[in-house]
């Protein structure tokens, strides 16, 4: 009899700490860029996402979701929702910002940004109803512009300019 006593109570303290106190869902975690331009926190499944000065990344949203996560756990991507509008953060593994824009019903809409892993920024251009439309710069991960033009209704247009490495114009072409 005393031996099952004390089994039973093995047992039930090993299954407290598989479900209670011992279960990660409930513990914190926090994730933070490696150039510590913004930190991750997740705690029982809620996420919060903050500028180095504490300050929410999207301060005006309804809410918001991590669609997905590296395999270290961070965000990869982040959805801020407001009305109709989405607000989209990527990262890349090192929780450097990626790219940044917004989504009306399915399509990226107003000025979206990309960025290359050491931070600067990799391509620039405004969109709508998903179609870029504007002005389009690229730039080389040294912030030297690659090549700079237009785009109307998501074609190519007027005059575009290429830039060697040291951003020296080398080539125009006319749309």
């Amino acid at each position: 009899m005393m031996k099952r006593t004390i089994c039973y109570c093995v047992l039930a303290t090993a299954l407290l700490m598989m479900v209670g106190c011992g279960s990660k869902s409930h513990q914190k975690q926090t994730f933070e860029a490696a150039d510590g331009s913004v930190t991750a926190t997740v705690k029982n499944g809620q996420w919060t996402i903050k500028n180095a000065d504490g300050t929410e990344v999207v301060a005006d949203y309804d809410s918001m979701r991590v669609v997905e996560t590296s395999e270290t756990g961070h965000p990869m991507t982040v959805v801020y929702y407001k009305g109709n509008q989405q607000h989209w953060l990527q990262y890349y593994s090192t929780m450097q910002l990626r790219s940044e824009g917004v989504m009306v019903n399915g399509r990226r809409e107003g000025h979206w940004v990309f960025y290359h892993p050491n931070g600067n920024v990799q391509a620039e251009a405004d969109f709508v109803g998903g179609k870029e439309e504007g002005a389009y710069r690229v730039y080389r991960d040294n912030g030297v512009p690659y090549y700079i033009g237009q785009y109307e209704n998501g074609v190519p247009s007027g005059l575009w300019e290429v830039y060697d490495q040291e951003g020296n114009l080398v080539e125009k072409t006319e749309y």
